[in-house]
């Protein structure tokens, strides 16, 4: 086999029933899944974590034996097609069972052609002439929408007793957005024998934990989500895991030391890692090279890093604090120990911290800070 047929075998795609043998220890956030859909009467739940982290891919792997629907929306222009997707997302996949699911598809199908095409007109005639005719752009019926849905969900829950409602590609919204609609949807979806489970940003999962620990305060999470399943980043050991199992039959064209290092590059992250072993090697590819060295990635990695590190334009005393040396540890250790060796004024050297923590070159965990394995051999011999 030849190196370039491996990217294939790390392409970053969800993870389904047919492919599950390369999912890694995610059992922990399965069996919170699990416990909540068995034990809880009704409620919207998270499915949270980073970019990349795999939320699609446990959403694709969510079974159970209550009744369950999963949707991956696609239409998310506001927040009024959201709802028209999810509405017709559950009429599509209920519309054997459902008999009023039907009569909902038929007529938001009539609804989005009207609207489109109105749209189109506007394009071909253009503003002005349709202004001087009086006419007004017609809009999604977002009240009719959230009764049908409301109906819809009656009478799975009439039929089912429990319903299990999986969403996909919420999370792909800004924070606003997507308690916005989770919170003018919850007398259709917060009802008995109802249990949501939605991906969401990430940003929404640091909001909740706040929320549980300030109570009694107005607009709190709490009154919108019932609880967040999160999903952590991985450790290096299971990064190294997910690379291995994926190509296991071609380890032969890497240097042992080259996994270890696209693990440091992942920060726990699969979607990193797959992305900077591509990088590396159509880089080889490019160069006739048939074996990827340890030297050859580092040099590769670094060029990628030293390229975003030109666009983001550091000044040579930020640049000083991109030292393994000084990590991992707290934000007044780390600081403490730039200003003893480099001799900078202490808030300046708070600013560069804070500066670089912004970017992403130093990431958090649990309180600890760490340069990101992106840049941990940047300046290394």
């Amino acid at each position: 086999m030849e190196l370039g047929k491996i990217i294939e075998k790390i392409a970053d795609k969800p993870l389904n029933s047919k492919n599950k043998n390369l999912l890694v220890n995610r059992e922990k956030e399965f069996e919170k899944i699990n416990l909540i859909i068995s034990y809880q009467p009704y409620g919207i739940y998270g499915i949270c974590g980073e970019t990349g982290i795999g939320k699609t891919t446990v959403i694709n792997n969510i079974y159970t034996d209550y009744y369950s629907i999963k949707i991956s929306l696609t239409q998310r222009e506001n927040q009024d097609t959201i709802l028209y997707d999810i509405l017709y997302n559950i009429a599509l996949k209920t519309e054997e069972d459902i008999k009023i699911s039907r009569e909902i598809k038929d007529w938001i199908l009539e609804e989005v052609s009207y609207i489109k095409g109105f749209s189109m007109g506007m394009n071909f005639v253009g503003n002005a002439n349709l202004a001087t005719q009086n006419q007004k752009i017609p809009r999604f019926n977002y009240f009719k929408a959230k009764e049908y849905l409301n109906n819809l969900t009656d009478e799975l829950v009439k039929k089912y007793k429990k319903v299990i409602l999986i969403i996909d590609e919420l999370d792909k919204e800004s924070k606003k957005e997507v308690l916005l609609v989770l919170d003018n949807l919850k007398l259709e979806l917060q009802k008995d024998g109802i249990i949501v489970m939605v991906s969401l940003p990430y940003s929404i999962y640091r909001e909740y934990k706040y929320d549980r620990m300030h109570k009694n305060e107005s607009g709190n999470l709490e009154n919108v989500i019932k609880d967040i399943i999160y999903l952590r980043e991985f450790t290096n050991s299971e990064i190294k895991e997910i690379i291995i199992k994926r190509i296991k039959d071609d380890i032969q064209f890497f240097d042992e030391k080259v996994i270890d290092l696209i693990v440091d590059y992942s920060d726990g992250n699969p979607r990193d890692a797959f992305w900077i072993m591509q990088k590396i090697i159509f880089e080889a590819l490019s160069k006739k090279i048939n074996r990827i060295e340890f030297t050859f990635a580092k040099n590769t990695i670094k060029d990628i890093v030293n390229e975003y590190l030109n666009e983001v334009s550091l000044t040579e005393k930020q640049k000083l604090l991109i030292n393994e040396k000084l990590y991992p540890g707290i934000r007044e250790e780390i600081v403490k120990n730039a200003i003893d060796k480099f001799k900078l004024a202490r808030s300046t050297a708070y600013s560069i911290f804070d500066r670089l923590y912004e970017l992403g070159i130093i990431i958090e965990q649990n309180g600890i800070y760490r340069l990101s394995g992106k840049y941990k051999y940047l300046y290394n011999k």
